[in-house]
């Protein structure tokens, strides 16, 4: 309901993501899968233990928190921050929803020896968690539509600080191309950094940020791989003509490099980390 936001911001958010879901599920093909995540939960994870890591982004928030100090992490997917920020700090509580992704939390925190985690199953509007140090939401909110109500559960939940990140495109930017291919229209874009950065304006959260490194995702292992997540992105089914094309499609714009395979209009992703004191 548009109720639930009240800033221009927030009902503006709220409609864009409205507008996002609908287009999902009218050209909706294959069948709901009971996890959404489960074909790209390993892509999630932080790099193995000892390899040197594509960003900074753990780096950066492991600034804000002390040995002592605890942290959540709201949606932590397969644990890419969560696990290597327990190293940092007491305790991590992960929440999230995709059983999948929990599925890929534990075993890499199992992979990585890491022990002070706890994960707690569920949605963030609907967990329930006690306060933290430090609160950390990463790539999350994009898909939010009672924003403001999950950006002030972020603040409660905060002892010290509350931290956003995101990017400056949509964390999908490069599956969208592949929407006009497929489906003959654009597809709209979720909010990002600009709209956050209005929406706490309009909130009267006083922020900062901080630009981290760019990045670029890990190339697809093989056209199969690419493929399969591909479909996923586009919500097609594996027998019908949209599929087909996709094979056409593909074999026109993956482009070969080290590691495997890449779309090839692939950028770099470029977060931010925008936070503030409670």
């Amino acid at each position: 309901m548009i109720e639930e936001n009240t800033t221009k911001s927030g009902i503006e958010w709220q409609r864009t993501v409205e507008g996002e879901h609908a287009q999902s599920d009218r050209v909706r093909e294959e069948t709901a899968s009971d996890d959404f995540w489960r074909p790209v939960a390993h892509r999630f994870v932080p790099p193995m233990k000892g390899e040197s890591a594509a960003d900074d982004t753990v780096e950066r928030l492991a600034e804000l928190v002390s040995p002592t100090e605890t942290v959540l992490d709201v949606g932590a997917g397969g644990g890419r921050l969560a696990v290597p920020l327990a190293e940092y700090c007491f305790h991590v509580t992960a929440v999230e929803p995709s059983e999948a992704m929990r599925e890929q939390l534990v075993a890499t925190a199992e992979a990585w020896g890491v022990q002070n985690i706890s994960v707690v199953p569920g949605t963030w509007e609907e967990a329930v968690v006690e306060p933290h140090d430090l609160v950390v939401c990463a790539h999350v909110v994009y898909t939010v539509t009672g924003i403001e109500s999950f950006i002030r559960k972020l603040s409660s939940s905060a002892r010290n600080t509350a931290a956003l990140i995101t990017f400056e495109r949509p964390a999908t930017a490069t599956f969208l191309p592949l929407w006009s291919y497929i489906h003959d229209e654009e597809r709209i874009e979720l909010p990002t950094l600009p709209q956050i950065e209005s929406l706490l304006s309009e909130m009267d959260i006083e922020f900062s940020k901080v630009r981290l490194k760019e990045w670029i995702s890990r190339p697809f292992k093989s056209k199969e791989q690419a493929f399969t997540e591909c479909q996923a992105r586009l919500f097609i089914s594996p027998d019908s003509d949209k599929t087909r094309k996709l094979w056409d499609v593909l074999g026109e714009v993956l482009v070969e490099v080290d590691g495997g395979f890449r779309l090839k209009w692939t950028e770099p992703h470029r977060p931010q980390i925008v936070s503030w004191d409670v």
